[in-house]
């Protein structure tokens, strides 16, 4: 592990993800990771979040932490930031970035995206449903609520700012200045390339993603797929009971040929 993001998300961490794999820090783990390719790191997390927060279980350290990003040069985003201290010890060479933003248009970002989701009737439904139909992705609604009450007792509007500032504070006062990079993605490659040692990319234009139109429209697309898979498991299910219960007569009609036979 080479490179720590500690900023909450809607700061630029997913702009940063793609920096980074730019640069060659091969692989950037984000929340994406978590959400859409390796679902079942939800559960992980989960796990690491109560032991954190509420005390059941173990805090993870380094071998931990090695067993999930092991892979990983660097990581960024939720809910990995919120193991800020752990990192830190875990891992005491890694540089560490800080994604920065006014944190009024932080939260107007969030309240107009994350918070939709993590309100949402329709979502917690669809997360129930996973449950019950025991599908791969069934950690992530109980992850990413665990994840709001842990940052924001479940009321963001209230708190969020707040919650905020503690971390940007909290990362500050743990990371020695020489070897913390504050960073807001409109500054380009050239702080980036400079606090990372690394060559500026022929293409000089720094990714910017993950705008508000275009997670909603991420969140959508997930949402689709959510549907579709649970869709499927349901139709899986019911041909499974109609086979059962397809075999299930035709052995009651050979045992009652047999035992006819045997009358006879």
């Amino acid at each position: 592990m080479k490179v720590l993001c500690l900023g909450y998300s809607r700061t630029g961490t997913r702009s940063l993800r793609e920096a980074l794999l730019t640069l060659g820090f091969v692989h950037t783990y984000h929340t994406m990771d978590a959400a859409f390719i390796n679902t079942r790191d939800c559960q992980t997390w989960l796990k690491w979040l109560r032991a954190k927060h509420d005390g059941i279980g173990r805090i993870p350290g380094r071998k931990d932490f090695d067993g999930l990003l092991g892979h990983c040069q660097a990581v960024c985003d939720m809910p990995a930031a919120y193991f800020a201290e752990e990192l830190l010890e875990a891992y005491p060479d890694a540089k560490v970035i800080l994604t920065t933003r006014d944190v009024d248009k932080w939260h107007k970002s969030v309240t107009n995206t994350l918070e939709v989701v993590d309100n949402s009737v329709f979502w917690a439904t669809i997360g129930l449903f996973a449950s019950l139909l025991r599908m791969p992705n069934r950690w992530n609604w109980p992850m990413f609520q665990k994840l709001h009450q842990v940052l924001y007792n479940h009321d963001f509007p209230r708190n969020g700012k707040a919650s905020f500032e503690a971390h940007y504070a909290r990362v500050r006062a743990l990371v020695p200045a020489d070897r913390l990079l504050e960073y807001h993605v409109s500054e380009g490659w050239t702080p980036l390339c400079a606090f990372l040692d690394r060559p500026m990319p022929e293409d000089n234009n720094t990714p910017f993603i993950n705008q508000t139109s275009e997670i909603n429209d991420k969140l959508m697309t997930m949402h689709m797929e959510n549907l579709k898979a649970q869709g499927k498991r349901v139709l899986d299910i019911c041909a499974y009971a109609a086979l059962t219960w397809s075999v299930a007569q035709a052995l009651r009609v050979v045992m009652e040929r047999q035992n006819w036979i045997t009358m006879i």
